[in-house]
C-alpha cells in the first residue's frame, strides 16, 4: 500500500463525490442518482432508512449522508470505511483514501490479490443484503398493504355531514358534482390524516381528500391524498397532494383514479380537481390519471373506442407532452383520440392553467361543448 497524502485526494474528490461513491460502491449508486431521496440502507438493509445529504451540497461535495439507523458521515471517506468496515473489519482511513485515489487515477492500482480478495467478500456481502432486502421487502409490503386497508376503511363519502372540509375545498373551485353516483367507491374523505414531509417527518394531522388508484386491469393499487384545513384550504406541508406507498408487486403505470363508468368514449384529465371540473361541464365521467408520467403510461379499459384529453396549459410544456404521448399511444392501439387545451393563457408569474381554472373564469361555456367525442 501506497501512502497518499489524504489531502491531495480530498481536493481532487471534493464535488466529485456522488459519481466517486456511485462507482466504487454499488450499494450507494441509487442514493447518488437521487440526493436527498430515501432507499435501502447498503450495510443494514431495510427499505427507505438510508439518504445522501442534500443540504448544502454536502452529498455531492463532501461525499456526506448515512442511515437513520446506522448514523450519518460528514464526508465521502468516513461513508466508505463505515460500508468496506460492514464486512471487512480492517479497512482503515489509509485504504479509503488508496481506494478513491486510484479512482481518480491518482496512484497505482492496487495489488491484484488483495483487489480480489476484497470482491469476494464484498460479492458475499451483497448478497446476503440481497436476500435480507427480499425478506425486508415483503414484510414492508405487509405493513404497506395493512395501512392502506386502514386509510381506506377510516374513509366516508363525500357528501357525509363530517365530510364539509372536502365540500369547502371543491366549492372554492366551483366544483360542485361531489355526490354524482358512483363516486364514493373510488374518491372519500379522512377526518385526520397524517402527513409526512420527504425527510419522513411528521407535519401534523389533516382532513384529506382520499382516492383510490387502479391499476390498467382495475385492480386497486394505492391511495392519492389531498391534505386540507377545517375550513377546506390546502394544508400547510410541504406536498399538499401525497400518493401513498405501492406495494413492491403492484403498479401505477397504466393506471387511473376511475371516476364512474365511462361509455365508449372515455375523457381523461391530470387532477382530481380537473377532472371533476371537466365532468361538471360536459355531463360525462372523466378520470384523473394524477400527473404527467402516469398520463403517458395511460392504458385505456377493454370496450373503450375513443379517449378525449383534456391537458393541461403548463409554462415548462409538460401538460402537452405528456398529452401528445398518451395520443400517440391511443392512436397505435387503432382507437380515436382528441385532444382539448384550456383556453386561457398562463398569468404572469404562473406556471399553469388548467380545465379547473376555465370552469372558474368562464363557467361551462369555456368549454367545447360541440367537441365531445374522440377524432
Amino acid at each position: 500500500m501506497r501512502n497518499l497524502n489524504a489531502k491531495t485526494v480530498r481536493e481532487a474528490a471534493q464535488g466529485k463525490w456522488l459519481e466517486i461513491l456511485s462507482a466504487i460502491v454499488p450499494g450507494i449508486s441509487p442514493s447518488c442518482k437521487k440526493v436527498g431521496k430515501r432507499s435501502p440502507c447498503p450495510v443494514h438493509g431495510g427499505v427507505d432508512g438510508f439518504r445522501m445529504l442534500k443540504k448544502n451540497g454536502d452529498g455531492a461535495f463532501k461525499g456526506a449522508g448515512g442511515c437513520n439507523t446506522c448514523g450519518f458521515k460528514g464526508d465521502g471517506f468516513a461513508l466508505l470505511m463505515w460500508y468496506r468496515q460492514s464486512y471487512n473489519g480492517r479497512y482503515v482511513f489509509a485504504d479509503a483514501v488508496e481506494e478513491v485515489g486510484e479512482y481518480l487515477n491518482i496512484k497505482d492500482r492496487k495489488d491484484e490479490r488483495n483487489a480480489a480478495h476484497n470482491n469476494q467478500l464484498e460479492a458475499a456481502h451483497i448478497q446476503k443484503l440481497r436476500e435480507k432486502q427480499a425478506l425486508d421487502q415483503k414484510e414492508n409490503d405487509v405493513r404497506i398493504r395493512f395501512i392502506l386497508k386502514k386509510i381506506w376503511s377510516e374513509t366516508i363519502a363525500l357528501s357525509e355531514v363530517l365530510a364539509e372540509p372536502a365540500r369547502l375545498y371543491l366549492s372554492s373551485r366551483k366544483i360542485l358534482n361531489w355526490d354524482t353516483p358512483g363516486y364514493a367507491a373510488t374518491l372519500r374523505f379522512h377526518p385526520k390524516l397524517r402527513s409526512y414531509n420527504v425527510d419522513g417527518l411528521c407535519e401534523g394531522e389533516f382532513a384529506a381528500i382520499v382516492a383510490l388508484i387502479r391499476d390498467a386491469a382495475g385492480v386497486p393499487v394505492t391511495l392519492h391524498r389531498i391534505f386540507l384545513t377545517p375550513k377546506g384550504e390546502k394544508a400547510p406541508v410541504e406536498s399538499v397532494k401525497k400518493m401513498c406507498p405501492i406495494p413492491s408487486d403492484r403498479s401505477v403505470t397504466g393506471g387511473a383514479i376511475q371516476l364512474g363508468i365511462p361509455g365508449e368514449i372515455l375523457h381523461v384529465a391530470e387532477g382530481i380537481e380537473t377532472a371533476m371540473a371537466i365532468s361538471m361541464a360536459i355531463g360525462a365521467p372523466v378520470w384523473p390519471l394524477v400527473n404527467t408520467a402516469l398520463m403517458e403510461t395511460f392504458v385505456p379499459p377493454a370496450g373503450a373506442k375513443g379517449i378525449v384529453i383534456w391537458e393541461d396549459k403548463d409554462v415548462s410544456g409538460g401538460g402537452e407532452k405528456a398529452a401528445k404521448a398518451l395520443q400517440a399511444r391511443v392512436w397505435a392501439l387503432g382507437l380515436k383520440c382528441a385532444r382539448h387545451t384550456p383556453p386561457l393563457t398562463v398569468p404572469e408569474g404562473g406556471k399553469s392553467v388548467d380545465w379547473n381554472d376555465v370552469l372558474i373564469q368562464l363557467g361551462r361555456f369555456g368549454f367545447p361543448q360541440s367537441k365531445r367525442h374522440a377524432a
